[in-house]
């Protein structure tokens, strides 16, 4: 594997993180909550609870032949994949509305509230981290929801530049201040630093209300690169989605339909409906388990994984007839995503620095990794669906974040932690 700049230092090789053992925070497991429970909060670091996998689909991972051995004979599918059509995004955009994750902006609340009031809190600062691909920057929406002050970072062409002036205001007079992305105050780069040593040495000495988002990988490499573990305190994540709740969480975003269309959402393996009243189908059970596991657990990229499965059925009236007095979408099985087959160390340095800044325009990442060619490998993950681009930035498409994780973990790399 290529050098990576500053992240020199090997690490011992870790497991699939369904297969993490660890300590929860909460004291009552999610599947016994009821109405009544007192809301959920972030838990510190280090106690995420990941997803596992169904007993039927670990198999398969493990080996496919062993589980086509104890496997029953499929039968042929209630619709084939072949004779349904894939949504455009707008109508996706009616039909799955992009989520707003406002179960963990809830727990954002819980959380601070009672600290946000306190006018000697034990601590000044909070340091939040979640996991990467956010792209609806959730600190942010919890900050603005609460009225308190964002700080902005400042663009990236200033990084690599050094000054004197202060970065933020701490004695201005707004409540609580929320810096909500760090990875956007610096840059891989040995003159990338300065801004965001000189905001976390400041931070640490304000005596005021001030919470730090990150996301997980760049909190990772802070910790590596600058000892930034030694100035904040220690960090607070969301509580991991497990199949119950992301299916309650995409009944809730799949009824908020513009067109107010009754959509009925059903397997096209089987053509039993996804989120039926009291139903206690395997099919069910197993989907939402595989995709909670899939998903690692984080409710942005769950949210894509389903999007990738939703489809249209074919506009023939054979195929109405099976349903002819409802309006169905068909859920296909979640797919797997792969790393292009060539160029797999470039790529993989290539999407750490993406996850760690949380998208770079090219000539950043040059700055980032020069040791890779971006105009070479760039244009091969775009293909691939591994990499989105807004404008002139790259990203690390959330759909394909379990997969990237993955190949970065058997490959070596430092992991980021939850």
């Amino acid at each position: 594997m290529l050098a990576d700049p500053v992240l020199t230092n090997p690490m011992p090789r870790l497991t699939h993180p369904s297969s993490l053992s660890t300590t929860r925070f909460m004291p009552t497991d999610s599947h016994d909550r009821t109405s009544t429970d007192s809301p959920r909060t972030l838990q510190p670091l280090g106690q995420y609870r990941w997803p596992a996998m169904p007993t039927d689909e670990s198999l398969r991972r493990i080996s496919w032949k062993l589980w086509k051995r104890y496997q029953q004979t499929s039968e042929d599918p209630f619709i084939a994949s072949e004779s349904l059509r894939l949504a455009n995004r707008r109508r996706l955009n009616k039909i799955a509305a992009p989520p707003a994750c406002g179960p963990v902006v809830q727990e954002l609340q819980a959380t601070f509230a009672d600290w946000a009031d306190d006018e000697d809190p034990a601590r000044w600062l909070q340091l939040v981290v979640m996991s990467p691909c956010d792209s609806n920057d959730i600190v942010r929406s919890w900050a603005d929801q609460e009225g308190y002050r964002v700080v902005s970072p400042p663009p990236r062409s200033a990084l690599l530049t050094s000054s004197k002036e202060p970065l933020v205001d701490f004695n201005c007079p707004e409540k609580v201040l929320v810096v909500p992305r760090l990875e956007r105050w610096f840059l891989r780069h040995h003159d990338g630093l300065g801004h965001v040593r000189r905001l976390l040495s400041e931070a640490s000495e304000a005596r005021r209300h001030c919470v730090l988002g990150c996301n997980s990988w760049a909190w990772q490499f802070l910790c590596k690169a600058i000892g930034a573990n030694l100035l904040l305190p220690a960090g607070l994540t969301f509580e991991a989605f497990d199949a119950d709740r992301l299916r309650a969480w995409l009944l809730e975003l799949s009824s908020n339909d513009e067109t107010e269309t009754d959509w009925i959402f059903r397997f096209s393996s089987s053509g039993e409906e996804v989120f039926a009243k009291n139903s206690s189908s395997d099919e069910a059970n197993n989907f939402f388990a595989k995709l909670a596991a899939t998903s690692l657990g984080i409710p942005w990229v769950a949210w894509h994984l389903w999007r990738q499965g939703l489809r249209f059925g074919p506009d023939d009236d054979q195929h109405r007839e099976k349903f002819p007095d409802e309006t169905t979408m068909w859920v296909a099985a979640i797919e797997e995503m792969h790393l292009p087959s060539a160029d797999v160390d470039v790529s993989l340095l290539t999407l750490q620095a993406l996850l760690i800044h949380d998208g770079l325009t090219s000539v950043e990442l040059d700055l980032a990794t020069p040791s890779v060619d971006a105009s070479n490998i760039l244009p091969s993950l775009l293909a691939a669906d591994l990499v989105e681009r807004d404008g002139d930035r790259y990203y690390v498409a959330p759909a394909a974040y379990p997969a990237v994780r993955g190949k970065l973990n058997d490959a070596g790399f430092p992991m980021d932690k939850l």
